[in-house]
C-alpha cells in the first residue's frame, strides 16, 4: 500500500492514495477532450476560438487527436485542420504566421502533425525541416550555438523549449540523431543542464535540472553571456519543472539511454520536486505559471523512458499514470460530452481553454499508451 506523500518533501499530498486509472477510464476522459476541441472547428478548419495563436493551438490539438487511440488521418476534421495549416506555409518552407512571431513552435508542430497523423508531403516535410536547420544558431564562440529559437529575434536568442520542439520534430520526421546540426543541439541542451560534468558556464550549481536558456531561467535567475568580466557574485539561474522535463525528453529523441548520467541527473530532479500543485520550481506567486505544460511534459518524458513507478528520498513508490491522471480529472471542467481545462494563471498562452485542453488531450493519450 503506497503511503502518502509528505508535505515536507515539497510533493502535492492527495487525500488518498490515487489508483491506477484502467485505459478505460482514460480512454473516456480523452474522448469528451476530443469532443470539446472538434466542436469548435470553423468553417476553414481552424480547431480554435478566440485566440491570437490560431494556427500554433490548430496545430497542437491536431498532434492530440492523432495520437492513439485517435482519429485517422482520413476522418474529414483532420483533413479540415490540415488543409488550414497548408495555408501558412512560407516561401521560406516554414509552416507559420509572420505576425505571430513564433516561426519555429508552428513549423516543428506541422511537422509533429504530420507525424502524428501519418501524412503530410514529402516536398513540403523536407522544406520545414530546411527551415528549422535554417534558424538554427551556428554562431562560433557562442553559448547559444546549436540552439534554435522563435526564428523571429535572429541569433543569440534560441532557448531550450523552442529547440526541444525542433528537436522532437527533427526527429519524428526522419533525421538522424547522428547528423551534424542535431548533434549541435545536443551540446546547447547541455548547456541548458544545471550539470558541470557537461555545463561549465558560471552559474552551474549541480542539482541536475533544466533552465530555459543558457543565460536565462524563467523560473529566477539570468546571467550577462555578453559580459567579459567574471561576474562578482555567481550567477544564479533556477532549475524549474517544465525545463528539467523537456531536458530528458530531448535527450531521449537525440538517442541517450536512460542510465546515462545526464538523464539520471535531471531525472533525480524530477524525484526531489514531484508534485502536481505547481510546476516546481517557479517562484512564490508564479507556481502554477506552465502548469498545464508540465503535465503534458511529464507524460511525454516518462512514457518515452518507458517508467511508470519512481521512488522518492524518502523510499515511497509512486505511480505517476496514477497521480497524473487524479490531477487532470480533477481540473476537468465537463459539460455533457465534452471535458476541457484552463489555467487560471493565465501565461504563455494557457488562459487559452483550446490550448489547455489540446494540452490535456495529449497527456491523457500518453497515459493510456503506458497502461496494461
Amino acid at each position: 500500500m503506497r503511503h502518502l506523500l509528505l508535505a515536507t518533501l515539497s510533493v502535492a499530498c492527495f487525500a488518498a492514495d490515487p489508483v491506477l486509472p484502467t485505459k478505460a477510464e482514460v480512454a473516456a476522459l480523452a474522448s469528451q477532450a476530443q469532443n470539446f476541441l472538434l466542436s469548435d472547428q470553423q468553417a476553414s478548419g481552424c480547431l480554435v476560438t478566440g485566440n491570437k495563436f490560431t494556427l500554433g493551438v490548430t496545430e497542437i490539438a491536431i498532434v492530440g487527436l492523432g495520437m492513439e487511440p485517435g482519429l485517422p488521418a482520413s476522418d474529414a476534421r483532420i483533413q479540415k485542420a490540415l488543409a488550414f495549416m497548408l495555408t501558412f506555409k512560407q516561401p521560406d518552407g516554414g509552416i507559420y504566421n509572420p505576425a505571430d512571431g513564433v516561426a519555429n513552435y508552428c513549423t516543428s508542430l506541422a511537422l509533429q502533425a504530420w507525424s502524428a497523423t501519418k501524412s503530410g508531403d514529402p516536398a513540403d516535410i523536407k522544406a520545414a525541416q530546411n527551415f528549422l536547420f535554417g534558424i538554427q544558431n551556428t554562431t562560433e564562440g557562442s553559448v547559444n550555438k546549436g540552439g534554435i529559437g522563435y526564428g523571429s529575434k535572429g541569433p543569440g536568442n534560441e532557448d531550450l523549449l523552442n529547440t526541444t520542439y525542433a528537436i522532437t520534430a527533427l526527429r519524428n520526421s526522419g533525421i538522424s540523431a547522428e547528423d551534424p546540426r542535431l548533434k549541435e543541439a545536443l551540446k546547447f541542451v547541455e548547456r541548458c543542464q544545471n550539470l558541470s560534468s557537461v555545463n561549465k558556464l558560471p552559474w552551474v550549481e549541480n542539482d541536475g535540472g533544466g533552465v530555459y536558456a543558457p543565460d536565462e531561467s524563467k523560473a529566477a535567475g539570468s546571467w550577462d553571456k555578453k559580459s567579459t568580466e567574471t561576474p562578482a557574485e555567481k550567477p544564479k539561474l533556477a532549475s524549474y519543472g517544465t525545463m528539467t522535463y523537456a531536458l530528458i525528453s530531448s535527450y531521449l529523441a537525440l538517442d541517450l539511454k536512460k542510465d546515462d548520467q545526464r538523464v539520471q541527473a535531471a531525472l533525480a530532479w524530477c524525484r526531489d520536486n514531484y508534485r502536481f500543485d505547481s510546476n516546481p520550481g517557479m517562484v512564490k506567486g508564479k507556481e502554477a505559471q506552465g502548469l498545464m505544460y508540465y503535465y503534458t511534459a511529464m507524460a511525454k518524458t516518462f512514457d518515452l523512458l518507458d517508467q511508470n513507478t519512481m521512488q522518492l528520498k524518502d523510499g515511497t513508490t509512486v505511480d505517476w499514470r496514477a497521480d497524473l491522471f487524479q490531477a487532470i480529472k480533477g481540473k476537468a471542467q465537463i459539460t455533457g460530452d465534452k471535458a476541457s481545462w484552463i489555467n487560471n494563471a493565465d501565461r504563455w498562452a494557457e488562459g487559452s481553454q483550446h490550448l489547455c485542453t489540446a494540452y490535456m488531450l495529449m497527456a491523457l493519450k500518453r497515459i493510456h499508451a503506458s497502461l496494461p
